[in-house]
């Protein structure tokens, strides 16, 4: 049994059946946030896909043909009717009609992680289709328009939204909503600035170097870690820059700080397993997931919250540790191989459940939805782990190789 294959497969069956796969339709391409709410579709989990879609060619799960086509399609859509303002996408929107989604915002990140896995796809298909509608995707994108100074530093801002009363500003008369000014999961945002022929390099390298650079430990780890410290920050960047084989033109090494990261975050679950009973040397990998009180975050010490305890629900997510595949491969392998054979409840039509929990009575709460966004890192990082798919035609787009460059990052001697 190889538990990774296993989940592999399960993560592609996801992305595949909750796609939209009729091209007549304006939404042609998207793909549902996760199974709970079917209908809204998440550009985030479009960009798992695309990438998911090259895995699954190279791994015969899909025929090369129809994936080229929907990714085509994918494209198209993106261009063409999903709402963006300057560029950046909504985050979610309808899967079958591609219109806004509630009062939801246009968001940097997710429009990353959907443009990272558009790379990735045209990268591989070396399609002139794709490389076209990609071209105009990029070409809009005004990434100064979405910075500004903060303390004397060039900053992101998280997300714009224009609608008082909407997502992230109930109250708010700001329609800017909070910023990147500090290390999480916006690595690979950089590297598309700087990639981009819009963006002044000089001001490509300021915004790179204007988040801070906490460091902290725990368990004799340590590293530059995220404010809430939960293990995805750690993740969705690598998953596809290749950080293993660069060398950052700063003093952090974004490779190891992520193995840092992850043994960090096993051994604060392993230590904590007396006050939160779920947790222990096997179940770990603290993150955002589902929990019995809904999607919420998850992290572990070291950590800037003002209690000064660490945000723990005592849920264990699958994702977690799968994420982390490439940073400690042969203990991820025995930690999902020992939730699959002691947590049968655990498992199901697309692998395994988001979180579990156990109660107080000793048995199991188990989640019965599932995340596009984390069955999408479990997919990449397992295979990244195993052959290194997104890693490889991520990294040789020419966008990505010129944003690479322009921040100063430089090939690991060998």
């Amino acid at each position: 049994m190889d538990i990774n294959l296993m989940e592999m497969k399960a993560c592609f069956d996801f992305f595949y059946d909750h796609a939209n796969k009729d091209p007549e339709s304006p939404g042609y391409g998207l793909v549902s946030d996760g199974t709970a709410r079917p209908e809204m579709a998440s550009i985030a989990s479009v960009g798992y896909a695309l990438a998911g879609w090259v895995i699954g060619v190279e791994r015969g799960w899909m025929d090369r043909g129809e994936a080229l086509r929907l990714t085509r399609g994918t494209l198209a859509t993106f261009r063409d009717r999903v709402p963006h303002d300057r560029g950046f996408f909504r985050h979610f929107v309808n899967l079958r009609t591609a219109e806004v989604y509630r009062r939801c915002e246009y968001s940097t990140i997710d429009t990353t992680l959907f443009l990272d896995g558009a790379l990735t796809a045209a990268s591989y298909f070396a399609d002139s289709a794709c490389d076209s509608l990609l071209e105009d995707i990029v070409a809009r994108i005004d990434w100064e328009a979405y910075t500004f100074e903060r303390l004397g530093k060039k900053t992101f801002r998280m997300a714009y939204n224009p609608t008082e009363g909407g997502d992230y500003r109930p109250r708010s008369g700001d329609p800017w909503i909070y910023h990147w000014h500090m290390y999480a999961e916006q690595l690979s945002m950089y590297v598309l600035a700087a990639g981009s022929r819009r963006t002044d390099p000089d001001l490509a390298r300021a915004l790179y170097l204007g988040f801070e650079r906490r460091r902290g430990s725990y368990g004799g780890h340590t590293y530059v870690y995220s404010p809430s410290n939960g293990l995805f920050v750690y993740q969705f960047s690598h998953a596809f820059v290749a950080f293993r084989d660069l060398v950052a033109p700063d003093d952090v090494d974004w490779w190891e700080n992520s193995v840092e990261a992850t043994l960090g975050n096993r051994a604060w679950c392993r230590d904590h397993a007396g006050t939160f009973p779920t947790l222990s040397e096997w179940q770990w990998g603290l993150t955002a997931c589902l929990t019995p009180r809904g999607y919420h975050g998850q992290g572990v010490a070291p950590h800037d919250n003002a209690d000064g305890q660490a945000e723990c629900l005592n849920v264990f997510p699958p994702c977690g540790p799968a994420g982390s595949a490439p940073f400690a491969p042969e203990i991820v392998h025995e930690t999902l191989a020992r939730a699959y054979e002691n947590h049968p409840g655990a498992w199901g039509r697309y692998g395994f459940t988001d979180g579990m929990e156990r109660l107080p009575d000793g048995t199991y709460w188990y989640c019965q939805h599932c995340i596009g966004i984390d069955k999408g890192i479990s997919l990449l990082m397992l295979d990244n782990a195993d052959r290194g798919t997104t890693w490889t035609w991520y990294n040789r787009h020419p966008l990505v190789r010129r944003g690479l460059a322009v921040l100063g990052f430089t090939p690991k001697a060998v």
